[in-house]
């Protein structure tokens, strides 16, 4: 029985025009700085600094980031905040989802910067919120997923995990246990992967609520929907 459905942001409920700002910053780093970019982009990812510039001043004379990078960096995450829209269809699929089951947010994400979540309307129809940066865990790490289960209450076998990362959201959920449901809007050719372990595939959200219902009805046939 599904008990609850979680749901990734970043492509899969939203988009933003301006892009990732972690990528940006990798842009904006000189080639000597270059060498920590990994594990900049996951501090940032990890740790729940209160603002973006808090952030970056962490980091300031580790990586002798200089004013003019900072001020680029810090106005990538705002212009990626700001021109965040939804994917069409998504308010109303998580609403026909919750009507059928609890819904979550899990998300690697920093704690800074979204104040798009209410902008949007997301936090209003998704009150529980699990951030990488508030449990110090990344998908498709065993930590993220477990963080939700406790959350939530739930055993893995009762939970669908929602999202367009093959790696993330897929990989990261079938290893937990839970049903996957892999949103692939672009209809990329389909990784191989452990036939005993069915992953639901759709293009877009409005599919969702179609495949949960069926879940809930004893749909086992992965393909059914495409």
């Amino acid at each position: 029985m599904i008990r609850a459905v979680v749901f990734d942001l970043w492509n899969t409920l939203v988009f933003s025009p301006a892009g990732s700002p972690f990528q940006r910053m990798k842009e904006l780093l000189r080639p000597e700085q270059a060498h920590v970019f990994t594990a900049l982009m996951r501090d940032g990812m990890v740790q729940p600094y209160p603002s973006v510039r808090t952030f970056l001043e962490a980091w300031q004379s580790r990586v002798d980031l200089d004013e003019a990078q900072m001020d680029a960096m810090a106005e990538a995450f705002l212009a990626a905040g700001q021109q965040a829209e939804c994917f069409a269809g998504s308010p109303e699929a998580v609403g026909a989802v919750r009507d059928l089951a609890r819904v979550a947010l899990l998300s690697n994400t920093q704690t800074f910067g979204l104040e798009l979540l209410d902008r949007l309307g997301i936090a209003g129809r998704i009150r529980t919120r699990i951030l990488s940066a508030e449990i110090g865990a990344l998908k498709p790490e065993p930590a993220a997923f477990e963080a939700v289960q406790r959350k939530l209450g739930v055993f893995p076998g009762n939970l669908v995990m929602v999202g367009d990362s093959w790696i993330d959201d897929v990989k990261g959920a079938v290893a937990a246990g839970w049903t996957a449901i892999w949103v692939n809007r672009e209809a990329k050719p389909r990784p191989d992967h452990d036939q005993d372990h069915p992953i639901y595939e759709v293009r877009s959200l409005d599919r969702v609520p179609e495949l949960i219902q069926g879940l809930q009805d004893g749909l086992r046939c992965p393909t059914c929907l495409g």
